[in-house]
């Protein structure tokens, strides 16, 4: 039964991946999951049999999401990280969370755990004869610009979902007004979602608001997820939906217990 309420009702926190999913309902498309971590984002667009490409170079994360998605033939697990050119990079993991492996140290516990292939989205999508993308979520803690610049933008996806945090991303040269500038470039309109600075990153975050960019974020040191599609109205009814979910979700009590794992909690390891 509680299975049954998750996905009827909906997450008991905010999932940006999950507005996509509305979204994009009923069809059945094409996703790309760069950095796909244990699967939770992907998850309805699996169980609704897309076909869904997951981007995961953790050897540990994509053990786990290979024991949750590695049977689902629509489902293509790749073991390699994404970037705007190909090669090979060092991978960084922090024991304070699953969710913070990144290819560049951005706390004092990131230790370099594994040297890693990378590969371009642009060759990804030639090699693979990918024509359609009906939605791109990019979640690579700092280098989410990198994989947009690898982007090949003939094959324009219909929604995108790209994580921002000003404290990784200064350090490597942009901010999060570049990703939603760069966007807004490509002729998407843009939903910011906000959410309340990072304390501990294996702890639960707390979700602010909604706001149509351009805006200013209420806080200097937020972080959150920019929500692109053609159609600003679009986006915002679905946001407006999947808000009110979260409230009936939260209101069912014991009967359905709250699991911010499904995005909002990145694991400890």
């Amino acid at each position: 039964m509680k299975r049954l309420a998750k996905w009827v009702v909906g997450p008991a926190q905010i999932n940006e991946s999950y507005i996509a999913h509305a979204m994009l309902r009923p069809r059945q498309g094409l996703m790309l999951d760069v950095g796909a971590h244990f699967g939770s984002h992907l998850a309805p667009f699996a169980d609704d049999g897309w076909s869904v490409h997951a981007f995961e170079p953790d050897p540990g994360n994509r053990a786990e999401l290979s024991a949750a998605f590695g049977r689902y033939p629509n489902v293509t697990i790749v073991p390699k990280g994404v970037s705007d050119r190909p090669g090979e990079v060092p991978l960084f993991a922090s024991e304070e969370s699953t969710g913070i492996s990144s290819f560049t140290p951005f706390t004092e516990g990131h230790e370099a755990i594994a040297t890693v292939e990378v590969l371009t989205l642009r060759d990804y999508l030639a090699e693979t004869r990918i024509t359609r993308v009906d939605f791109l979520k990019i979640d690579v803690e700092g280098f989410e610009r990198n994989v947009l610049n690898g982007y090949d933008w003939a094959v324009k996806p219909d929604v995108i979902v790209l994580e921002f945090e000003d404290s990784k991303t200064v350090p490597l040269g942009y901010s999060w007004t570049d990703l939603a500038g760069e966007l807004v470039s490509r002729g998407y309109q843009v939903l910011v979602s906000e959410w309340f600075p990072v304390e501990h990153y294996a702890g639960d975050h707390k979700w602010r608001r909604f706001a149509p960019y351009p805006t200013k974020l209420e806080h200097p040191d937020a972080w959150g997820n920019l929500i692109a599609a053609a159609s600003l109205e679009e986006i915002t009814a679905a946001a407006r939906r999947a808000l009110a979910r979260m409230r009936l979700r939260r209101g069912l009590g014991r009967l359905v217990p709250s699991s911010v794992s499904e995005r909002r909690r990145k694991p400890a390891a």
